[in-house]
């Protein structure tokens, strides 16, 4: 089994991210992580010029990977703007099985709904979410929440 975990690195997203390829290795699994990066770092600037945003390094297949898991931190109730292009970008996702998550502090609004849109535009199959809430910073009691979102899906993969 591969999994790919693709995640914008800021705030906690990094953190929940890398604590999917410690589970994983934990476990024999395939992990690649992939961080999503575009050029235009300021995340204002990329709410306003979303649709010209470019990766850095977009991805060309996804064919050998049975899961992609797609993370953003919530800024402004939603999704960070390079995490809904890195979705718009995939190459076929046709019956393909993903999972979605968030961080923040906050309620998170609009951030799951959009991805999961997007996702659902291209055919895929989303079988599971989760929202990783704290008003601090992750420590390793609060990474155990991902061991637990793992132990939810983990059936479907």
């Amino acid at each position: 089994m591969n999994i790919l975990v693709a995640y914008y690195p800021l705030g906690e997203a990094s953190k929940i991210a890398k604590r999917f390829e410690e589970v994983f290795k934990t476990r024999n699994i395939g992990v690649d992580l992939y961080p999503i990066c575009v050029e235009e770092k300021d995340i204002k600037k990329q709410f306003k010029t979303e649709k010209q945003l470019i990766l850095e390094n977009p991805i060309d297949s996804i064919k050998k990977y049975d899961l992609i898991i797609i993370g953003t931190p919530i800024i402004s109730f939603t999704a960070v703007p390079a995490v809904n292009v890195f979705i718009r970008n995939l190459p076929t996702t046709k019956d393909k099985k993903f999972c979605l998550f968030a961080t923040g502090i906050g309620l998170p609004g609009k951030a799951i709904k959009k991805m999961s849109s997007l996702l659902s535009m291209k055919s895929a199959k989303i079988i599971d979410t989760h929202v990783f809430s704290s008003i601090f910073e992750f420590d390793a009691r609060k990474l155990k929440e991902v061991d637990a979102f793992f132990a939810k899906f983990e059936k479907q993969i």
